[in-house]
């Protein structure tokens, strides 16, 4: 791995770069932490979940086969998919995240819901829903519209930290266009939706030049932070997971 090359790529071109990955361990953790959490948000939201998962072993990337038995837009805000703070805790020694920190120095994982701690979350994306799935935009509209996120009282700038965990590849995972946190032409406003402001896009997305990446379980993407992205439809035979988090690079 070249440092300088991840960082040529994030900051100049294409904008992405996808030259890290989760060895087996920190990808467990993930794995283990995320379907852990789901269960217990499952159970505690249906008493036939807690049933079948008595009787069959119940798989994340199966979740779009019994989905109609909760209330799936209601339960899964992302607050429900915030990892806990145990977590974070055991992430910050993992040999990814040590990675990172050979790559960007000193970092910390931002923390938009302040909740005192860095706010790792995971997406679930079932086949062909498209409610599943957010638009299009750029992080940096998120920090621009809501001044009040917790900031560290030194200058910094912010790298998005996408990782699959359950990807089809070319069926699933993050659209990008190439080189898009250079253009100057985009049209978007805020627009206050459950509880914060959001960026929404003016421009209709077939002004975009948006590509599925690639990728397999484990697998990352370090991208910049004005890079136009967004969820994939699903169009796999399984339920998409993914997890993010931003971080923040000292300058």
């Amino acid at each position: 791995m070249s440092i300088d090359k991840i960082l040529y790529q994030i900051n100049n071109s294409p904008g992405y770069s996808l030259n890290l990955s989760l060895n087996s361990e920190d990808f467990e953790l993930f794995q283990r932490s995320i379907y852990s959490q789901w269960m217990k948000t499952l159970k505690k939201y249906s008493s036939e979940i807690d049933d079948l998962a008595k009787k069959e072993n119940l798989e994340i990337k199966n979740y779009h086969k019994f989905s109609h038995l909760i209330e799936h837009s209601k339960i899964w805000c992302k607050k429900s998919r915030i990892l806990p703070y145990e977590f974070v805790c055991n992430f910050s020694n993992s040999f990814f995240y040590k990675e990172l920190t050979n790559i960007f120095g000193e970092i910390e994982i931002s923390d938009e819901e302040n909740l005192g701690y860095g706010n790792i979350y995971w997406r679930i994306v079932r086949p062909f829903e498209n409610s599943d799935i957010g638009p299009l935009h750029r992080d940096s509209w998120f920090w621009k519209l809501n001044d009040k996120f917790p900031k560290p009282n030194y200058k910094f700038s912010r790298i998005k930290v996408w990782i699959a965990i359950e990807t089809e590849s070319g069926k699933s995972g993050l659209l990008v266009e190439k080189d898009s946190h250079k253009r100057k032409d985009i049209k978007w406003e805020g627009d206050f939706r459950e509880g914060i402001m959001k960026p929404k896009l003016i421009d209709k997305a077939d002004k975009f030049e948006m590509q599925l990446i690639n990728t397999k379980p484990g697998n990352s993407i370090l991208f910049n932070d004005d890079l136009i992205h967004g969820g994939a439809l699903n169009t796999g035979e399984n339920t998409r997971v993914s997890t993010e988090f931003t971080i923040l690079v000292k300058k």
